[in-house]
């Protein structure tokens, strides 16, 4: 009975299984999170590129919302109902910042193993040229 080793493999199975299964969950859900960061920065990137071609802080002001809202939506990566976008602007420099409220993700906000806290928030910055 000792030297018995039928089943041996379906135990060891029993315990690495478990095991395996979370650390593939947690890939799974950090490279939702590192793709939703990248797409959140894009489009900051891409809002404020087009931050350039307003005439005055109102139409830039717009220009920043349809430009993100698409490349946000275009992406696919993230829901756009859950993104804010808030723009500042200091003397020359104008920020455009992009978060992403990751509570209602099913992925990002359940997941077996810890993800960074909070929502995502990207920014970009440009300057604009002195007139």
């Amino acid at each position: 009975m000792a030297r018995d080793e039928n089943g041996a493999v379906l135990i060891e199975a029993a315990f690495v299984l478990p095991i395996v299964i979370i650390l593939l969950l947690g890939a799974v859900s950090y490279g939702m999170w590192f793709m939703a960061a990248h797409s959140l920065q894009q489009a900051a990137n891409e809002g404020a590129r087009a931050v350039l071609a307003g005439i005055d802080a109102e139409d830039r002001a717009a220009i920043v919302q349809d430009v993100v809202r698409d490349g946000v939506l275009s992406a696919g990566t993230v829901e756009a109902e859950h993104v804010s976008i808030s723009t500042t602007q200091e003397g020359n420099s104008y920020t455009v910042a992009v978060s992403y409220d990751t509570t209602d993700t099913l992925l990002l906000s359940s997941s077996i193993i810890p993800l960074p806290p909070g929502p995502i928030t990207r920014k970009a910055r440009v300057h604009l040229s002195s007139m």
